[in-house]
């Protein structure tokens, strides 16, 4: 069906208009098309991408290598100060209240020998690294607690040179022939 001239053109006009809008619908087909062909090309165009990806991955892998190492060595330290810790508690709880027992037959924890036992056994494992900061005996539990100060090895690279960790043990002392208690 063929467009019929408005009013006051002729037929010669719209053939010209009609002409003028297929050359400018053709013009940006052919834009259209180059602007494609060259977003093509470049996506294509895949030289230095491994650069990209290299600077964006290798600062993310060097971190993640350093929070693996760190946090392992950390977790070592932590586990070394708190298997210190647990043996000076329990070398406490074998003080035992000697003379007290003789009498009642009760087991009681003497508190001086039970905190020379377990402050002697800290210092000798402490390695300079640990700082106890309570000793708590009861007549039936002793408690030990300490700080254990963790030398870092790529956390100083953010200014974190060592951190610092709270360890706990406790023990009591079991008695007995066949079962605890008798």
């Amino acid at each position: 069906m063929r467009a019929q001239p408005h009013l006051g053109e002729s037929k010669s006009n719209t053939t010209q208009i009609r002409s003028a809008r297929a050359y400018t619908a053709q013009v940006n087909k052919y834009k259209m098309r180059k602007h494609l062909w060259r977003l093509l090309l470049f996506h294509r165009d895949r030289r230095g991408q491994y650069l990209v990806q290299t600077v964006i991955l290798l600062p993310m892998l060097m971190i993640l290598v350093g929070l693996v190492l760190d946090g392992g060595w950390m977790y070592w330290q932590y586990r070394r100060a708190e298997i210190a810790v647990n043996a000076a508690a329990q070398a406490a709880s074998h003080a035992i209240d000697v003379d007290h027992f003789r009498e009642t037959n009760e087991v009681r924890l003497d508190d001086g020998e039970a905190y020379g036992a377990a402050s002697g056994y800290v210092n000798i494992n402490q390695r300079g690294q640990m700082q106890v900061t309570g000793l708590y005996i009861s007549p039936n539990r002793v408690w030990v607690s300490a700080n254990a100060q963790v030398q870092t090895i790529f956390f100083r690279l953010a200014g974190i040179s060592s951190l610092t960790m709270r360890v706990e043990g406790q023990a009591y002392p079991a008695f007995g022939i066949n079962r605890e208690g008798q």
